[in-house]
Order: C-alpha cells, then sequence, then structure tokens
C-alpha cells in the first residue's frame, strides 16, 4: 500500500491554512479526474471516461464538504497555501490516459492509492500540529478520507468482478479475527520492541477477545508463507485486512473494531516505509 511519497515541508499554523490546503487538494484531485476523462473520451474510451467523471464528481462533492465546514466554522476558505499541495496521485492525467491497458478496475485502485495518500497526509499533519483546533480538524480529514478508501475500494471490487464475470478471487478464502490477531503478534516479534511491537501486542489482544465474543469471518487472502518473516509485508497485509473487513461486516461493534484497527495499520506501515528510506 503506497503511503506519501515525501513528507509535509512544513506545518500547518491556522485554520486558515488548514482550509486553504485541503480545498486545494480536493480541487487537483477533481481536476485531475476531468482532465483524464477528457482525453479518454477522445480517444471513444467511453467506460472509462465515465470512470473518471464519477471520480471527478466525488472529489467536487468533497470540496463543497470543506466549504460548508469552513463556513459553519466562521472561516473562509484561502487562496494562501503554506507550502505546496503533496503529490498523491500515481501518474498525471496524460499518463493515465496514454496507456492502453488502464481498465476501470485499474483506475479505481489508483483512486484508492490517492485517497490512502491522503489519509497518510493528514494522519501526519495531525501528529505535528501545534494548534489543537488544527490537530483536531486534521484527524478529522484523516478519518474522511479513510471513508473515502472503503468506499472506492468497494467500488473497485464490483469492477474486478465485473472484469472476471464473477466469483470469488483465486486464492481467497475465510479469514477469522484470531488468524490476524497471529499476524500481529508476528509482526510484534519481527518489530522486537519499542511503541510499534506493543501496540502490534495490543491489536492482537483486542482481536481474541471480539473473535471470543463475536467469531465472524470474511474473505481474503493468505499471506504467502515466504513473506511471513517480511514485517512490511505483514503490515501491509494487515492494514488491507482490516479495510476488507471493515468492508464486509454488517455488525456496528466489528465496525468500529476494524475501522480504529484500520486507522492505526495505515498509519503504522507509513512509518515502516518512512524507516526504510534511504
Amino acid at each position: 500500500m503506497p503511503m506519501l511519497k515525501d513528507e509535509p515541508v512544513g506545518r500547518i499554523r491556522s485554520m486558515g491554512e488548514f482550509f486553504a490546503l485541503a480545498n486545494a487538494m480536493e480541487q487537483d484531485a477533481a481536476a485531475r479526474y476531468v482532465e483524464t476523462a477528457r482525453q479518454l473520451r477522445a480517444q471513444s474510451e467511453t467506460a472509462l471516461a465515465e470512470v473518471f467523471e464519477g471520480l471527478a464528481e466525488t472529489e467536487r462533492g468533497h470540496v463543497r464538504e470543506i466549504g460548508q465546514w469552513a463556513e459553519h466554522e466562521a472561516s473562509r476558505v484561502g487562496s494562501a497555501l503554506p507550502w505546496p499541495i503533496p503529490d498523491t496521485f500515481d501518474a498525471t492525467p496524460d499518463e493515465m490516459a496514454g496507456t492502453k491497458l488502464l481498465t476501470p478496475y485499474q483506475a479505481l485502485a489508483s483512486a484508492v492509492r490517492h485517497e490512502q495518500r491522503s489519509f497518510a497526509f493528514w494522519t501526519y499533519v495531525a501528529a505535528h500540529a501545534d494548534a489543537g483546533e488544527v490537530k483536531d480538524a486534521a484527524e478529522r480529514m484523516a478519518l474522511e478520507e479513510l471513508e473515502h478508501v472503503s468506499l472506492l475500494r468497494r467500488e473497485r471490487r464490483k469492477a474486478f468482478h465485473a472484469g472476471r464475470l464473477g466469483g470469488q478471487p483465486a486464492g481467497e478464502g475465510a479469514v477469522t479475527l484470531s488468524a490476524l490477531a497471529t499476524i500481529e503478534r508476528r509482526l510484534a516479534d519481527l518489530m522486537e520492541s519499542g511503541g510499534d511491537a506493543s501496540a502490534a501486542r495490543e491489536a492482537a489482544a483486542k482481536l481474541e477477545a471480539l473473535h471470543a465474543e463475536k467469531p465472524v469471518q470474511f474473505s481474503a487472502s493468505a499471506v504467502p508463507a515466504e513473506r511471513m518473516s517480511d514485517a512490511g509485508a505483514l503490515a501491509e497485509y494487515l492494514a488491507e485486512a482490516y479495510l476488507r473487513l471493515a468492508e464486509s461486516t454488517q455488525d456496528g461493534a466489528v465496525l468500529s473494531a476494524a475501522q480504529e484497527l484500520a486507522a492505526a495499520a495505515i498509519y503504522r506501515l507509513g512509518m515502516l516505509k518512512s524507516e526504510t528510506r534511504p
């Protein structure tokens, strides 16, 4: 799961800067999708163009929500950015529209990765904010991006099934909360010590307790045996598994736990990625 390409170059110092940056990021996303759709329509790729037009409208909805939020907070969405918006996309509109191998599934997968990077960005902003109101606002944005991830993953999955005429993806099977707890403990052993290892063991205990009360199962792939000693692979698997669980459950307690575990797992994965950067 891709995290931030680069860390923010500074800190957001006020709610005015927060709203300006949040608005600019959503506007940029909408503009990128609109341009990609325009180029695809010019190539008579109507089905793909409609996917990107739908993504653009979703992003415009986010822009409207930010404007309403700012109005409620008696703030104004300004144009003075504290620093340039982060690059949270896989490719430019030209690159997306230029490939002949693009499918609706791949387009939605790219949008999912964009939302995941946006989540990581706002999580980072919240962790480094000096002002309490900026921290709270960034945490709210991070949670909203997490909801966007779940929605887009659901659409991506529909596109996957449509592309292969239905059926369960190969290599998937029933996964239990107890199985996820085992992987959390394995990850804790690989990290050996420190806050991340302790957090993984706490997550395992939470999963075991929830499993004893609600022995749910959901469909997911298994971790390849050769990756069981790769902390990064396990962290990525757990983040994906918690998002999958949140999408599939109808139980409120399981959903709440899955969302909390997903947020922690995505943040943990981002930290692991940053530690391995040269």
